[in-house]
């Protein structure tokens, strides 16, 4: 029995000399947890694996860059959280954007720090790390970016005597804030105590300035055609206070937004009723006559019966106004 049991400890010996000495590679500590060479409190971690090195590696990259892109979505949810919450305000509207800040600048300062591959399975394991000094760093550089092309625009809106001048830049300040939020929650994953970098101007008193100066804009709707459609009126005055402007009487009012109409009835297609409609809309200073910009849309609507066709495609141009309108009009600022 000892001779049998001395055989098969030489074979065994023999089998398990033959062998990589990876195969008792102890696995390293960041493939499951924490690393002990990149700590948490000073690097931001991603982990991959995959068939190939390079597979692991782009997806330990992805696995950090995923860190930032949670956290600019939940800003952009609490954003549109907030603007929904104020029924007051229509040009908190503009707040519903998705925040398409980018962390690119970054996260070019990811480097692949560690690969391992599992000498069982051959599966690659990649580690990539992200210094949070460097990190924070290239962060409030963007947001000071941002903080001074706010400033200009605020700055413009103070100086400008035309209101919709002044309602243009603040609402490029606006525009330009709202890109600031996916820096602003990005810097809080970076620094470990949770701490940003709070605007000088912040959106709520950038969103202020532009209702107190929408109220103080007054327009008054008119229809220069209708093409025999009576709902046109409401539909022109409904849009113009979407945009958030109050509509104000012809006696009263510096400018008029008037707007036409054409509706062409295309008869009966494919056994659907087609009709096309064509809006048209056109701002004027009252007192000079002088035009500060026009603009027509196409929309095209169908039904069973020719009616309720003409009624989608008014229900196509309330859709354009409630839109495109604040927006067409504002850019009407600089003409």
């Amino acid at each position: 029995m000892t001779g049998i049991r001395q055989r098969f400890a030489s074979v065994l010996f023999v089998v398990l000399a033959g062998l990589s000495p990876q195969l008792f590679a102890a696995q390293p500590d960041w493939v499951g947890g924490d690393s002990a060479e990149y700590s948490s409190a000073q690097y931001l971690l991603g982990r991959g694996t995959g068939a190939t090195e390079e597979e692991a590696q782009n997806r330990a990259r992805g696995d950090l860059a995923a860190i930032f892109e949670v956290r600019i979505q939940v800003a952009s949810e609490n954003t549109i959280s907030i603007s929904q919450s104020d029924k007051k305000s229509q040009v908190n509207k503009l707040a519903t954007q998705r925040v398409s800040a980018k962390t690119d600048k970054v996260l070019s300062g990811v480097s692949i720090a560690k690969i391992w591959r599992d000498p069982l399975t051959k599966d690659f394991h990649a580690l990539a790390v992200l210094s949070r000094a460097q990190a924070a760093a290239a962060l409030r550089e963007e947001l000071l970016k941002i903080d001074t092309a706010v400033q200009q625009q605020f700055d413009a809106s103070k100086a400008a005597t035309d209101p919709l001048l002044k309602i243009a830049a603040l609402t490029r300040a606006l525009a330009v804030s709202i890109k600031r939020d996916g820096f602003q929650a990005s810097l809080q994953v970076v620094n470990p105590s949770g701490t940003s970098l709070d605007a000088p101007i912040p959106q709520v008193t950038i969103q202020a300035e532009i209702n107190d100066t929408l109220k103080r804009v007054k327009i008054a709707p008119e229809v220069a055609s209708d093409d025999g459609v009576k709902e046109f009126a409401g539909i022109l005055k409904g849009g113009l206070a979407a945009a958030g402007f109050l509509a104000s009487d012809t006696g009263s009012a510096e400018l008029v937004l008037q707007g036409r109409l054409v509706l062409v009835d295309l008869g009966r297609q494919a056994n659907w009723n087609w009709v096309r409609a064509s809006v048209e809309v056109s701002l004027v200073e009252k007192a000079s006559g002088r035009v500060r910009g026009s603009k027509t849309w196409p929309a095209k609507a169908s039904a069973q019966d020719p009616a309720t066709a003409r009624s989608r495609a008014l229900i196509e141009v309330e859709k354009l106004f409630k839109q495109e309108l604040r927006t067409t009009l504002i850019g009407f600022a600089a003409s």
